[in-house]
């Protein structure tokens, strides 16, 4: 059974998607800003982080920034959603603009995960994390 750590400032959508996505069988563990969502990632790495782009403190840029930048979460891919129609600049396995259908985010759960099992991502956050630290 996969994990997931959903990341979200807005307490409602947060809830809403947490129980979509258990009822698809997935373990979810929520977080309101990006440093709770680092420590709990620390704790117990997630298979997949859905975060918000942005919130206070640590948004869901720095967010992926920072695990990049540590080894034991450099390797997990991110869902990185936003009200904006335009994609930061940081290497996410998939980027979604609000509002979206909630079958759309868990459709693109399954893809990260057949991904993440062929191990695409390890060789796509190494050449990642090398461009993060040569900008």
């Amino acid at each position: 059974m996969a994990s997931v750590l959903l990341v979200d400032d807005d307490m409602g959508w947060l809830g809403s998607l947490g129980v979509a996505i258990a009822a698809e069988g997935y373990i979810v563990r929520t977080a309101t800003d990006g440093e709770h969502a680092l420590s709990l990632a620390k704790a117990a790495p997630p298979d997949v982080v859905v975060t918000d782009c942005a919130m206070p403190g640590l948004n869901g840029v720095g967010l992926i920034r920072v695990m990049l930048s540590e080894p034991k979460l450099a390797h997990i891919p991110v869902i990185l959603i936003s009200d904006s129609r335009r994609r930061p600049s940081v290497p996410c396995a998939c980027f979604m603009s609000k509002p979206f259908p909630v079958l759309a985010l868990l459709r693109q759960l399954k893809v990260v995960q057949r991904r993440r099992r062929a191990g695409k991502y390890s060789v796509l956050r190494a050449v990642a994390t090398h461009f993060l630290r040569v900008r």
